[in-house]
């Protein structure tokens, strides 16, 4: 009997070690086939910022293992809970005990609610929904999680308790352009006021106090109002408080949301109130989205949706369901930063200039109604109290303006009734309002925006490339440049460079090791050039020529200038580096004497100016750059020798003289040269040349 309790022992014994060997195995597959899983990668892609380790990222597999619905609303629920922040273990622990209770409660209908629309419009939760959709798009992961349509959806709905809709566009505020960065956004204004101010030709430049109104009223960002009543796609804003705390949605077109929101909003429409609802939304991929509305949207808001679709959001929201809310905050306040008025400096221009024009503007959120309509009667008086101010100042004797837009057609039709009574009761003012106030507008507000959007695009997002002639589009982007803005820029044929002999220096610069010819072309974000640079390197006094820097005329003074200019400086100094110095010593550029300048502008002194370069005090001379041209007398020589003295030696401008004739002009001998051999005469008679400020 003890033998056998003794094998019985010994086999029981085998048994239970085989039995444990086989769990381990067992663990380890499990373990295995959950870390190699399509859905253990997209846990770590997206929570990776988030701090999502791997014993919380083992525990949601196991979770979620059965339930392809279950593994998207976890990471849905997750976005909504972290923010796309990052979060510390326990809080993942916690978390994750959260989404059981929450699935368990909500399995049929997926409902998450939220109180407001805030806890959408955080940039880190955009990221982290930017990188949900960039895993989903993948075409193993569509096929593993059974995903048939290119419109991306989150299986969550989420309801806002509180969401103010209004059919509105948030234009893009200068804080949020310039990234919050004040110190730019502050040197983009001085800079803009300095030209403003110091233009002798006051009458066709827009006043400093003008200039304020319009950049505070762009600081934050206003909104304007869509034409909902006529071919409306749509489009609105679910806010709360004011627009800076809101996302852009659309109403759903299969069901009566869009209808019934359009009667909510003409319901209103004499408060002008948007509507306090209970909304059910849902998320989507962006880009899809927009391009499944595209056709249905009016073509004059195209640009809004545009707006949208490429805006801060990586994801869009429709709007589902809404149940309208009738509590004491419904019936008492309106949901919009500014009631504004937008006014332009009247000229023959085509395009819309957003440094030439003044915006009247009254801060308006959480007004109730006749708070609302007590400043839209301010505004008005406050445009009319400035144009009388102007019109009683002869330094501006037969400026003129144009109402251009406003926030929303309520505002802009007591306006225009405002202007007519004080032009029918006469008097100076009146004959003056008349005369010289149109208020008759010539573009639509989506060509306005839009100029506004070019206008403060900073530098930094634009495409920066060389021309080269072994890069075919280059030299397509280049003819582009030399017909839409450089012919433009030099509309003196004597002062111009043909297209041919562009090419022809690329050509001769090529393998060339004493001078560097440069051809610069900036681009913006759709691939458009907007400007560029043609500038110099020599290599044996390590000095630099640049020739011009020109940029689309409707562009100038947004910047774009100055960041073509940095980019030469980095090239230059790149090839400075290659020639064993550690950046240029001197850079040349020749301008425009204001004396012989046809377009009566002086922004390009400022611009000079501001970047130290000061003139040269002798009779330069351009030769003629073809055959069938004239010398150029009008040019002076400029230079930025990083210095502040008040000479510049005459040999080393001599040899930089020579260098630029003979290999940037192709003439071979410049000591034959009758100009040059002026200027080098001229040049030896002393040590040194003047410098004098370029202006005085």
């Amino acid at each position: 009997m003890k033998k056998f309790f003794e094998l019985f022992a010994s086999n029981l014994a085998l048994f239970l070690n085989l039995l444990e060997l086989v769990a381990l195995c067992i663990s380890v597959a499990t373990v295995l086939y959950l870390m190699l899983n399509k859905f253990n990668r997209g846990l770590k892609i997206i929570f990776a910022p988030c701090g999502l380790g791997f014993m919380q990222r083992m525990k949601i597999l196991f979770i979620c293992r059965n339930s392809v619905l279950k593994k998207r609303a976890f990471i849905e629920f997750a976005l909504l809970k972290t923010q796309g922040y990052s979060t510390i273990s326990s809080d993942w622990k916690a978390l994750i005990n959260q989404f059981k209770a929450f699935y368990a409660e909500n399995k049929s209908d997926m409902l998450y609610v939220i109180p407001n629309c805030t806890p959408l419009i955080g940039e880190n939760f955009s990221k982290a929904v930017k990188r949900y959709f960039d895993y989903l798009n993948n075409a193993e992961v569509k096929r593993v999680f059974g995903i048939r349509d290119d419109r991306l959806e989150w299986v969550l709905k989420i309801r806002i308790e509180e969401a103010y809709a209004t059919p509105t566009c948030l234009l893009t505020g200068l804080l949020s352009q310039y990234e919050e960065n004040w110190e730019e956004f502050i040197k983009r204004y001085v800079s803009t006021a300095y030209i403003t101010d110091s233009n002798a030709d006051s009458y066709d430049n827009i006043r400093t106090d003008e200039l304020y109104f319009t950049f505070g009223w762009l600081l934050w960002g206003p909104s304007y109002e869509l034409d909902y009543k006529h071919f409306w796609a749509g489009l609105c804003q679910l806010s709360y408080g004011d627009e800076s705390n809101s996302v852009p949605a659309v109403a759903c077109r299969s069901s009566d949301v869009i209808e019934r929101l359009k009667s909510k909003f003409a319901e209103n429409e004499e408060r002008r109130y948007g509507a306090l609802l209970s909304a059910d939304v849902s998320i989507y991929d962006k880009k899809p989205y927009y391009k499944s509305v595209r056709e249905l949207t009016n073509p004059e808001n195209k640009y809004f949706y545009e707006k949208i679709e490429n805006g801060e959001f990586s994801f869009a929201v429709q709007i589902d369901e809404f149940t309208p809310c009738h509590n004491f905050k419904s019936k008492k306040y309106y949901c919009t930063a500014y009631v504004w008025l937008l006014f332009e400096l009247e000229s023959d221009e085509p395009d819309f200039r957003p440094e030439k024009c003044v915006a009247f503007f009254e801060h308006a959120n959480l007004t109730d109604k006749n708070a609302y309509n007590f400043l839209i009667g301010m505004l008005i008086e406050k445009s009319l109290k400035h144009f009388e101010r102007i019109f009683t100042d002869p330094q501006y004797a037969g400026r003129r303006y144009r109402f251009v837009t406003a926030l929303n057609d309520k505002i802009a039709s007591e306006c225009k009734q405002s202007y007519a009574a004080a032009v029918k009761a006469g008097g100076a003012f009146g004959e003056a309002l008349a005369e010289r106030v149109i208020m008759q507008p010539k573009r639509a507000a989506s060509v306005v925006f839009s100029a506004f959007d070019s206008f403060f695009t900073q530098s930094e997002s634009l495409e920066f490339k060389e021309v080269s002639l072994a890069d075919k589009g280059s030299v397509s982007d280049l003819a582009q440049f030399y017909t839409e803005i450089y012919l433009e820029s030099f509309p003196d044929e004597n002062e111009r460079e043909s297209f041919d002999n562009l090419i022809a220096y690329l050509k001769s610069s090529e393998g060339q090791d004493d001078c560097r010819y440069h051809i610069l072309l900036a681009k913006d974000s759709g691939g458009q050039v907007l400007g560029g640079a043609v500038f110099d390197y020599f290599k044996r006094t390590n000095s630099a020529v640049i020739e011009f820097i020109a940029v689309k005329s409707s562009l100038q003074a947004c910047g774009n200038g100055t960041a073509i200019y940095k980019r030469a400086l980095t090239l230059l100094s790149y090839d400075a580096n290659k020639n064993n110095r550690t950046n240029v010593d001197n850079i040349f550029c020749e301008i425009e004497s204001p004396e012989t300048n046809s377009t009566g502008s002086e922004k390009y002194l400022y611009f000079w100016t501001k970047n130290n370069y000061k003139r040269l005090m002798f009779d330069y001379v351009q030769p003629a750059l073809a055959a069938d041209r004239k010398p150029v007398t009008s040019l002076w020589l400029t230079v930025n020798s990083g210095s502040s003295a008040n000479a510049f030696p005459s040999a080393t401008l001599t040899e930089v003289l020579y260098d630029y004739l003979k290999y940037c002009m192709q003439i071979r001998d410049p000591e034959s040269n009758e100009h040059f051999a002026a200027m080098k005469k001229e040049l030896e008679g002393a040590a040194e040349v003047g410098l004098c400020k370029i202006l005085q």
